[in-house]
């Protein structure tokens, strides 16, 4: 699934200056070095957006909206399918710390 974003882009440049060129030669040769070129440049940004994994903010989204799901009560074993449970706790206590949930036993009520 990785490379489907920059073949996308990649194709999109490649059609744009073929057509802007209509069709010729020097088109064809330039469409296909623009794109290569482009689809490079977009697989390793990509590569790097997703070695670096999701923000904070995008860890708290997904914390409430898991909550959210659960009737408004997490536990941190809740979160394991996307993070290691001590992670998880630390990211529900600064939650807590925010004051938009509080700690009920083991878990925590939103």
């Amino acid at each position: 699934m990785r490379p489907f974003l920059p073949l996308l882009v990649a194709s999109a440049l490649f059609l744009l200056v073929l057509a802007g060129f209509r069709f010729t030669g020097v088109g064809w040769v330039l469409a296909l070095g623009l794109a290569g070129l482009l689809y490079g440049g977009v697989a390793r940004w990509q590569e790097r957006v997703l070695r670096r994994g999701p923000s904070r903010p995008a860890l708290e989204r997904l914390a409430m909206k898991e909550a959210w799901r659960r009737g408004g009560y997490l536990l941190p074993h809740h979160l394991s399918p996307f993070l290691p449970e001590e992670e998880a706790r630390e990211l529900l206590e600064g939650l807590r710390e925010r004051g938009l949930c509080r700690r009920e036993g083991e878990g925590y009520r939103f």
